[in-house]
């Protein structure tokens, strides 16, 4: 992060580059614990982040799934592809899902699913209700 102002920008999301969680947090003893949680394949493509704002393209696999976590932020998840499955409930193309910090967990489904995803600041890393 750096003191600039923000500005104005466009961006093309296939130009962006994309990372697995295994190629964000590496395959060290210390990074498996947040491979158990979010697995290794979901790819991210960081849009925005800074201290006010974060806006991430998400893309999973089918099946892939993420274990109960919550960020520290309000989230904001707009589906744009695929479906999300949020225990019994199912979020597809033009569905979205928001949550004040609270622990959430989620599965793609049969196509996999594809999302933005808008954080109100830097999002952290949690799996208890605490707030940060």
């Amino acid at each position: 992060m750096t003191d600039e102002p923000a500005r104005q920008f466009f961006f093309d999301v296939n130009q962006l580059p994309g990372h697995t969680n295994a190629e964000l947090f590496g395959d060290t003893e210390e990074a498996q614990e947040y491979l158990d949680l979010f697995g290794r394949d979901l790819v991210t493509r960081t849009i925005l982040q800074s201290p006010e704002l974060s806006v991430f393209h998400e893309t999973a696999a089918p099946g892939e799934k993420v274990k109960p976590h919550r960020h520290g932020t309000h989230q904001l998840n707009y589906v744009l592809r695929g479906e999300l499955i949020f225990g019994r409930r199912r979020i597809g193309a033009g569905m979205g899902f928001f949550t004040p910090d609270l622990l959430y967990a989620w599965r793609a489904g049969d196509e996999g699913a594809e999302w933005i995803e808008i954080h109100s600041g830097q999002p952290g890393i949690f799996t208890d209700q605490r707030k940060s």
